[in-house]
């Protein structure tokens, strides 16, 4: 990557982003704008980015920051269209979680992938899906490695089991025929 512009670099993460929006936001149109959206906002903020070689990492945090925000505005309008006045405005829910990934994942590792919190799913799918390293997971979730390492063995811990009752419940057995 060295001698590329930041540019070039943020072009050359524009497929990565436009997979992981899609898991976001379960909509081809939603997605193209929250990578527009984050695009421009990379754009305004690359002189925060630090490491050159973890533009990928940063990028999806700086994504992750442009949904989360814009989920927040859209529950406030939402609440000033309903005539919630002086209520507090709902914060964003597991809801948001359960939806990104509903469209990308077979029904069994939704379900299993559903009873997580979302600070697991979203470790999970950033290893699994993005191969991003635990540094760059932990950038992303603004924790320290050692937290990651104990979401990434619980969220595994836990898909193994959900997946595994499920099996039992459909009289799957290994080895079995």
């Amino acid at each position: 990557m060295p001698g590329r512009s930041f540019v070039e670099r943020l072009v050359a993460e524009l497929p990565a982003l436009f997979r992981m929006a899609r898991k976001m936001t379960r909509s081809e149109t939603d997605a193209e704008d929250l990578v527009q959206s984050t695009v421009v906002r990379a754009m305004e903020k690359r002189g925060d980015l630090r490491d050159e070689e973890r533009m990928r990492a940063w990028l999806f945090q700086v994504q992750r920051t442009v949904l989360l925000n814009g989920v927040r505005g859209a529950a406030r309008r939402f609440e000033v269209i309903q005539g919630g006045k002086g209520k507090e405005a709902p914060e964003p829910s597991e809801d948001l979680e359960e939806e990104i990934l509903r469209r990308s994942f077979d029904d069994r590792v939704t379900h299993a992938l559903d009873g997580m919190p979302p600070e697991w799913k979203e470790a999970l799918l950033l290893r699994e899906v993005e191969e991003l390293s635990y540094e760059e997971i932990a950038s992303v979730q603004g924790s320290p490695v050692g937290t990651v390492r104990s979401r990434l063995a619980r969220a595994r811990a836990a898909l193994f089991e959900e997946l595994s009752e499920a099996n039992r419940e459909r009289g799957v057995h290994h080895g079995k025929m």
